[in-house]
C-alpha cells in the first residue's frame, strides 16, 4: 500500500468520524444544551487524547500551552466547538456540513492577508467562489434560519481563525498536544457556558451513549487527519476531505427528513468546485517545483 493510499484512507476514515460527531451532537440537542453537550463530549475526548499522548511521550511544558499562539488557537477551537452544536440544534446537518467545508478557503485568504502568502486571482476567485455558495446555503437576512445562519457564519470564522493560528504555532510542538488542548479547552468552555445556563440536566442514557460515542468519533477524527496530513501528499489526498458532504446529505435524509432546496444545492455545488478548484492549482503548483529545479541544474 502507498502513502497516499494510507492517506485516503486516512481522510475518508477521519471526515466519517467528524460528520458521525455533527451528527451525534445534533441527535443530542433536543435534550441537552449546547454548553452541557460540549462539556461532555470535550471531556471524554480529553481523557482518550490524554491517555494517547502519555503512551507517545507528547507532553511538554506548561509554557507551551500557555503561548499567545496556542492560546488563540485552542480559544477559537473551543468557540467553534459551540457555535457549531448551537447551529446544529437549529440547522439541517448537511447545512453546516457544508457551510464548514468553505474554512480550507478562508483559510487561503486569510494565508494571504496575515502571512503574506501568494495568492493568484484564479485562487481568488475560487475563495469568492465558496463564500457565495455560503450566502446561497445559509441565505442570511431571508429569515430561513434565522440568527442560526450568522451562528454558522461565526462558527467559520472561528475555524478559520484556529487553522490560521495553527499553521503560525512552533511546529515543534507535537500535533497530538494540540488535539489534547484544544478538546481540554472545549470541556472547560462547556463547563464555563453550562453554568451561566442554568441547572444541569441529567441526561438519559440514549443521551449519555450519543456523546460517549461522540467523543470517541472526535477523537478518531482528529488522529486520523494527522495521520493523513503526514503521511499521503496534501494535493492527493486533500479532494477527499469533501467525502462529509455526500455524507451529510445521506444522514440529513435519512434521520431527520432534510432535503436542501434547488438554491442551497447551488451553493453546495459552488463550494465543493471551489474546493476542487484550489486543490488543482495546489497540485498544478507542486509539479512545477522539479521541472524549475532540472531547468536550473542544467
Amino acid at each position: 500500500m502507498t502513502d497516499n493510499l494510507r492517506g485516503i484512507i486516512a481522510v475518508l476514515i477521519g471526515s466519517t468520524a467528524f460528520v458521525m460527531n455533527d451528527a451525534l451532537v445534533k441527535l443530542a440537542s433536543p435534550e441537552l444544551p449546547a454548553s452541557q453537550i460540549n462539556m461532555m463530549r470535550g471531556t471524554v475526548a480529553t481523557i482518550l487524547l490524554a491517555g494517547i499522548c502519555s503512551t507517545a511521550g507528547a507532553w511538554r511544558p506548561l509554557s507551551v500551552l500557555l503561548s499567545p499562539m496556542m492560546l488563540l488557537r485552542v480559544g477559537t477551537a473551543a468557540a467553534a466547538s459551540l457555535f457549531i452544536a448551537v447551529g446544529l440544534r437549529y440547522m439541517p446537518l448537511p447545512t453546516m456540513t457544508t457551510v464548514m467545508q468553505v474554512a480550507p478557503l478562508a483559510v487561503t485568504a486569510g494565508a494571504a492577508v496575515v502571512y503574506g502568502e501568494r495568492v493568484g486571482w484564479r485562487r481568488w476567485l475560487a475563495v469568492l467562489s465558496g463564500f457565495l455558495g455560503v450566502v446561497l446555503i445559509v441565505k442570511p437576512g431571508a429569515g430561513t434560519f434565522g440568527s442560526a445562519a450568522y451562528i454558522a457564519l461565526i462558527a467559520l470564522l472561528c475555524l478559520t481563525v484556529r487553522d490560521l493560528t495553527t499553521r503560525g504555532m512552533d511546529r515543534n510542538i507535537p500535533s497530538l498536544l494540540v488535539a489534547t488542548a484544544s478538546t481540554g479547552a472545549i470541556a472547560l468552555g462547556g463547563l464555563a457556558f453550562a453554568v451561566a445556563d442554568g441547572p444541569w440536566l441529567m441526561p438519559s442514557t440514549q443521551a449519555w451513549t450519543y456523546l460517549l460515542i461522540a467523543g470517541t468519533c472526535l477523537v478518531a477524527a482528529n488522529l486520523f487527519m494527522i495521520i493523513a496530513l503526514r503521511t499521503g501528499e496534501i494535493a492527493v489526498i486533500a479532494p477527499f476531505r469533501y467525502a462529509p458532504v455526500p455524507l451529510s446529505l445521506w444522514f440529513g435524509w435519512l434521520w431527520w427528513g432534510d432535503l436542501l432546496d434547488v438554491v442551497a444545492l447551488l451553493g453546495v455545488g459552488l463550494i465543493v468546485a471551489a474546493g476542487f478548484y484550489t486543490l488543482h492549482r495546489e497540485r498544478a503548483s507542486i509539479g512545477k517545483v522539479p521541472a524549475l529545479k532540472r531547468s536550473a541544474a542544467e
